[in-house]
């Protein structure tokens, strides 16, 4: 669960005051009983619980759920990426240009996280500490070869 000053619930908040601002000036009514965030769910392909809780302040979208929102606003989607903390499409061609990843050089666990759009913190926090156990696993099973299948790893 997130504290109250986390960097995650800070621009979760501050995402969520943008966009409702942005969703007004767009002419969505998300006034209580009203069809607003039915409307701007549809528009966005997010669905109304996810905009519930993205006005909240409970929790950032999806990377991609950002650009429907910005189509759907008729915003530049830097706007949202940055409130977000998310790296625009321009840095992310940057990283386009890296070395391929490969065994021999994997993508390190939070990258993973990012490409894979998780990002809730204590999600985040799971999966990082799994793909780390499980890397941990294949190099102890890797340097073991008696002849099973799996190695002294998966024995225990």
């Amino acid at each position: 669960m997130r504290s109250k000053g986390s960097p995650e619930r800070t621009e979760a908040a501050a995402l969520g005051a943008l966009v409702e601002r942005l969703a007004a000036k767009a002419g969505y009514d998300l006034t209580p009983w009203s069809k607003g965030r039915a409307r701007l769910a549809e528009d966005s392909g997010m669905s109304v619980w996810s905009i519930g809780r993205l006005l909240r302040g409970e929790t950032l979208p999806r990377i991609e759920n950002l650009y429907g929102l910005a189509a759907a606003l008729k915003v530049d989607e830097d706007l949202l990426l940055d409130t977000a903390g998310y790296p625009k499409r321009s840095d992310r061609a940057k990283v386009a240009n890296q070395p391929v990843l490969s065994v021999a050089n994997p993508p390190p666990p939070e990258e993973v996280a990012d490409v894979l759009g998780i990002t809730h913190p204590f999600v985040r926090k799971m999966l990082i500490s799994s793909i780390v156990e499980a890397q941990r696993l294949q190099r102890e099973s890797d340097q073991h070869d008696d002849g099973q299948a799996g190695g002294a790893a998966v024995a225990r």
